[in-house]
């Protein structure tokens, strides 16, 4: 029999509160690679939010993208051009 104690799911945050917020806007920017799943590890939130930051990101000019392949986008910091 296996034993898997301590093994469950991660208890990510599934509501954006104002400081995870700020630490998204001003981290997450400076970020080499950012996907939804550096999001999901980096900043502990769950999976519909690290989407829905990176949209706002995206939007606001602060990142760019640099693939994106059915589901996985994966985004860089936008350089000053």
């Amino acid at each position: 029999m296996w034993m898997t104690a301590g093994l469950g799911k991660a208890q990510n945050m599934v509501v954006l509160d104002r400081p995870t917020y700020d630490k998204i806007l001003k981290e997450v920017p400076t970020f080499k690679m950012i996907s939804q799943s550096t999001l999901i590890d980096r900043m502990k939130i769950n999976g519909s939010l690290a989407r829905v930051a990176i949209r706002h990101l995206e939007r606001e000019g602060q990142i760019k993208r640099i693939i994106h392949h059915h589901g996985q986008l994966v985004y860089t910091r936008a350089s000053a051009e």
